[in-house]
């Protein structure tokens, strides 16, 4: 089926096109509300400013297509193949996304809050200033992702993976990423404030001068961490492993420390004012010139601190 013969039927009052193959076509800003494409091929289609809203496009090959600035709010997209396409300004607002491919995908300055990307699959993709609020990333995988810049205030990312990820200056206030994979991630400057990252893995992970006021980072791993220059005030680090972690000029003021590991931890020029320190392990931290006035010192293992 061609371009032509497809919006003559679409105009005649035909919606169902399931399965068919519009491979190749050229559709720029065609409107095709209310369609059915389920499980059609629009491999290397250009849908450039199109407007796809109330279409279901379940199971839909869009395999490196042009979707620049379509308008897809709202729409089924679950199981779908965006594999190598170009999503730049697109509106994805609502869409419901669960399951689906965007390996590689170009979603630049596009719109995804309140999508539901559970499960997807967004190896390396270019999420760069996108907005992605109260999206749904549970068990998404972001591995090699670019979200330089992005909105991800309120996302639900619990179990997500985003090994060596990008999201330098990204906004992630409130956001859950309990249990995420964050291990070598660039997390440098990015707002997670009042985040729930507990239990989540950011071994190695680079979080310099980042904002996790009031996190949760129960029984997080941190090992060998960076944390230079963090704002960590009331955060909760309890059963946290922070081995190696470098923490120099951290301010941890009013943050809870019971039962985290600081062994060989750097926290030199770091702040820990009104920190209770009861139960934490310092063996063979640095502490050189931090300043301490902690609640409480009691069963605080001190042992090999260097000073």
């Amino acid at each position: 089926m061609d371009a032509k013969e497809l919006l003559q039927r679409y105009a005649a009052g035909e919606r169902d096109f399931n399965t068919a193959d519009l491979s190749g076509l050229q559709l720029r800003g065609v409107d095709l509300r209310g369609a059915s494409l389920k499980k059609a091929i629009l491999f290397e289609a250009d849908l450039t400013g199109a407007n796809l809203i109330d279409v279901n496009l379940n199971g839909v090959i869009l395999r490196q297509a042009n979707l620049t600035e379509v308008r897809l709010a709202g729409v089924k997209l679950v199981g779908a193949d965006l594999s190598e396409t170009q999503l730049i300004k697109a509106d994805l607002s609502g869409a419901n996304l669960w399951r689906a491919g965007l390996r590689r995908a170009i979603l630049r300055h596009a719109n995804l809050s309140r999508a539901n990307l559970h499960n997807a699959n967004l190896i390396e993709a270019d999420l760069t200033e996108a907005d992605l609020s109260s999206a749904t990333l549970a068990e998404a995988t972001l591995n090699g992702a670019n979200l330089t810049h992005a909105t991800l205030n309120r996302v639900n990312a619990i179990g997500a993976k985003f090994l060596r990820s990008h999201l330098c200056g990204a906004n992630l206030e409130h956001a859950d990423l309990s249990k995420a994979i964050l291990v070598e991630a660039d997390l440098s400057r990015v707002n997670l404030d009042a985040a729930n990252l507990s239990q989540a893995n950011l071994s190695q992970a680079s979080l310099e001068g980042t904002n996790l006021t009031g996190a949760n980072l129960t029984q997080a791993n941190l090992i060998d961490a960076k944390l230079m220059l963090a704002e960590m005030r009331g955060a909760k680090l309890d059963g946290a492993e922070l081995t190696k972690a470098n923490l120099t000029e951290a301010d941890l003021s009013w943050a809870s420390l019971q039962g985290t590991n600081l062994s060989a931890a750097t926290l030199h020029k770091a702040i820990l004012l009104d920190v209770d320190l009861k139960m934490a392990i310092f063996r063979g931290a640095n502490l050189n010139q931090a300043t301490i006035n902690p609640v409480c010192l009691e069963d605080a293992n001190l042992s090999w601190v260097i000073l």
